[in-house]
């Protein structure tokens, strides 16, 4: 027998952990997050026989005074194809947000609504999720609609995702374009490190943050919006900096030379004892050509040394992470070292350490579903496409009015 109730966060959580559904934006932390910054927040479900097989996370904030907004972020977490279920919660929940004066409730269910190809283009025979639109719909809820432009999201409607799963680096690396394989060999030859920041850290990736938002021409977030995030996610978040440590790349560039002196006097004395020799005499400028690169890095090594110090950083992100998949949230990066390619230096570090904890997905997050080249993000979705992986159009938002009367007055003074 079927009896909806309100779920201990425990409870939630031991369920949310279990659910194929499960994301960032459902979990316990995020929703501490969201209890943070004002909203009222608990959870609901629906038990058969004592066990759990659906729930929702619910937060609250008011609306129009006398009413509530609620979201069930992340959506609910269950078979969507167990019609009788989805009936059952959909209908006891609208009864019990009813008494708790909500207007409406928005939701933004975790699953894709069809399959899509690296350009963003449907998938022939590939999966189709429109049935489970059609029954939300049945049910009450008002689909959002598809719409490509960051601006008119709620939420993030699109993404870029890469699998993981059964794939080792030298995959991951042949399945890069041509472009975005060169620039991260290239950025660990210019000696490109990685390291992550300790939380007391922040305002290292704040300062970044506020550089890059100066230069795009957007707003900057307050300062207590990532510290938030930050201490939310707690042991699920991570930010990564990629910094020029020149005392480091100096030792390698000595280490290199050494190496290079000897197989060049190694060739002078193969050369002398086989004059005319194309094969040495191919090797022996490829060699010089070497030399000469070197000298130069180290040259611009001190230049660089004269104008920022010893330690340049250059680049940070904010992921979170959890078993089930990496999610890149936030970038910010010092233009005047754009050439060094620091960006790809931490997204090499985060695929490697999603190989290494065996995390199966690593989500790229948010583009706007535009892959015309004259799209305000085209740059961003070309970066992310560069590493191989797929576009995911997530099934989207639907409003579930409550007290139909206040939302269509509500609907009517936003218009």
């Amino acid at each position: 027998m079927k009896q909806f109730c309100i779920l201990s966060e425990n409870e939630y959580k031991s369920f949310q952990e279990t659910s194929p559904l499960q994301g960032f934006l459902s979990s316990p932390e995020a929703i501490r997050l969201k209890h943070e910054n004002g909203w009222k927040t608990e959870f609901a479900g629906v038990k058969e026989d004592g066990r759990i097989i659906a729930a929702t996370p619910l937060t609250y904030i008011p609306v129009m005074k006398i009413y509530q907004f609620c979201h069930a972020q992340g959506g609910f977490l269950m078979d969507y194809r167990d019609t009788d279920t989805l009936a059952f919660f959909t209908e006891h929940l609208k009864k019990y947000l009813a008494g708790k004066k909500v207007m409406y409730m928005l939701m933004n269910p975790n699953f894709n609504y069809i399959e899509r190809d690296i350009d963003g283009n449907p998938v022939e025979g590939g999966y189709d999720n429109s049935d489970i639109l059609h029954s939300l719909e049945q049910l009450g809820f008002e689909h959002q609609g598809f719409v490509r432009d960051y601006s008119a999201f709620t939420m993030i409607s699109w993404v870029f995702a890469m699998n993981l799963a059964g794939k080792n680096e030298a995959q991951i690396l042949k399945e890069m374009d041509q472009q975005t394989r060169w620039s991260v060999n290239k950025t660990l030859k210019q000696g490109i490190e990685v390291r992550e920041l300790k939380p007391e850290e922040i305002g290292k990736f704040i300062e970044m943050e506020e550089h890059t938002a100066k230069r795009r021409g957007f707003e900057m977030r307050e300062h207590s919006f990532y510290e938030k995030q930050l201490r939310a996610y707690g042991d699920h978040a991570k930010i990564l900096l990629a910094y020029l440590d020149l005392n480091s790349f100096r030792e390698k560039l000595n280490e290199e030379m050494a190496q290079l002196k000897a197989d060049k006097a190694e060739t002078d004395a193969r050369l002398e004892q086989t004059p005319g020799s194309k094969k040495f005499q191919k090797k022996l400028k490829v060699i010089e050509e070497a030399i000469d690169l070197n000298l130069k890095k180290k040259a611009e090594a001190d230049e660089l040394e004269k104008a920022h110090g010893s330690l340049i950083e250059m680049a940070a992100s904010f992921f979170v992470i959890y078993d089930n998949e990496i999610v890149y949230l936030y970038s910010a990066a010092y233009d005047e070292f754009k050439k060094y390619n620091a960006p790809y230096a931490i997204q090499l570090a985060i695929i490697r350490y999603g190989l290494e904890h065996h995390i199966p997905r690593y989500n790229f997050y948010g583009i706007s579903g535009d892959f015309s080249k004259t799209a305000d993000d085209y740059g961003v979705y070309e970066f992310k496409r560069g590493f191989g992986g797929q576009v995911e159009q997530l099934i989207g938002e639907f409003i579930l009015p409550v007290n139909k009367a206040a939302y269509k007055l509500y609907r009517a003074i936003k218009r």
